[in-house]
């Protein structure tokens, strides 16, 4: 089986300029079959040098595990049954940890988070080739200690806003109607799901969410980290339901739907020329009488806008008699605006 193109070197040989075409050339079909196997190696290659990466120090680089254990702490599994942790267990992945009035630090080579009582979180590994973890951090405290990588491997999500970080220190605490963020070392990016706000919160910086009391991200620390605006979002595992957090990404959808259209209407509640008449009059004449005035205007717009006079009179006549101005102004403008 052949596979044709076109290429540089399927020019016809001995022809003058004018009259060179091209022609199509044959590639064997292992030549392609080669190409591919190289390009899958690559991928191969990458995904294991991420993977040995983990692996440092830690028996499988693939799981995390029981290091410490203080108090009765309990893994609740996905058939009901319940266990208690033990130092040295392997996490299985979608197990809850509910410390209770115990404290747990669970840990993968160098890295390791440590969940403080009255805590609940479950584990949820992700990917296949490139492995990610994520924490869902129902409420309590958590403290991250993990190390840089190339990708973003790590990642705590809360009812409130979730928790990206590439290497980092940091501490999650989630309470019934809030969640906070502060950073020791590194960086991590906040993203709120009530307002869609997000920041890359550094170390020394915070960022906080109560959306039942108000909705966005406050920031805070001692240089300012900018907030961004972007799209609202639920929270990724059945949680309780929070005033102003989507529940469903549906939901999420409408709404930056709505908001996305209301932002692009460029109309409001007025006109834009203002709320006299263009190239009109107010209350008077124009090129008319107003109050006895020859060829001036009483309180009317000559291609004005407003209560004033275009080249003609206030109170006064023409001539230049009474309390007025000839060629003056009144109390308005030439070609002005009146209230917008």
């Amino acid at each position: 089986m052949n596979i044709s193109v076109v290429g540089d070197d399927c020019f016809d040989q001995g022809k003058p300029a004018h009259l060179i075409g091209f022609r199509l050339c044959s590639i064997d079909l292992t030549r392609t079959i080669a190409l591919f196997a190289v390009a899958v190696a690559t991928i191969l290659f990458f995904s294991f040098d991420a993977r040995s990466a983990e692996s440092q120090g830690a028996r499988n680089g693939w799981h995390w595990y029981v290091e410490r254990v203080s108090g009765r702490v309990i893994f609740e599994i996905d058939n009901g049954k319940k266990l208690v942790a033990e130092k040295g267990m392997r996490i299985q992945r979608g197990w809850t940890v509910n410390t209770g009035h115990g404290r747990i630090i669970i840990g993968r080579g160098k890295e390791r988070f440590t969940v403080a009582p009255n805590s609940v979180v479950t584990l949820e590994p992700k990917g296949f080739l490139i492995k990610r973890t994520v924490l869902y951090q129902d409420r309590g405290v958590v403290e991250v200690d993990v190390q840089r990588r190339w990708y973003r491997h790590f990642k705590v999500e809360t009812p409130f806003l979730a928790a990206v970080v590439k290497g980092t220190q940091f501490k999650v605490r989630v309470s019934q109607n809030s969640a906070h963020v502060d950073v020791g070392r590194g960086k991590v990016n906040v993203h709120d799901f009530a307002s869609g706000d997000s920041a890359n919160i550094e170390a020394g910086q915070s960022a906080r969410t109560n959306p039942t009391k108000r909705i966005g991200l406050k920031v805070g620390g001692k240089s300012m980290p900018e907030v961004f605006a972007g799209p609202k979002r639920a929270p990724a595992f059945k949680t309780r339901v929070v005033k102003n957090v989507p529940t469903s990404q549906e939901q999420a959808n409408a709404a930056n739907t709505s908001r996305n259209a209301n932002s692009s209407n460029s109309s409001n509640n007025g006109n834009s020329g203002g709320n006299g008449n263009s190239s009109g009059n107010g209350n008077g004449n124009s090129g008319g009488n107003g109050s006895g005035n020859s060829g001036g205007n009483g309180n009317g717009n000559s291609g004005g806008n407003g209560n004033g006079n275009s080249g003609g009179n206030g109170n006064g006549n023409s001539g230049g008699k009474g309390n007025g101005n000839s060629g003056g102004n009144g109390n308005g403008n030439s070609g002005g605006n009146g209230k917008k």
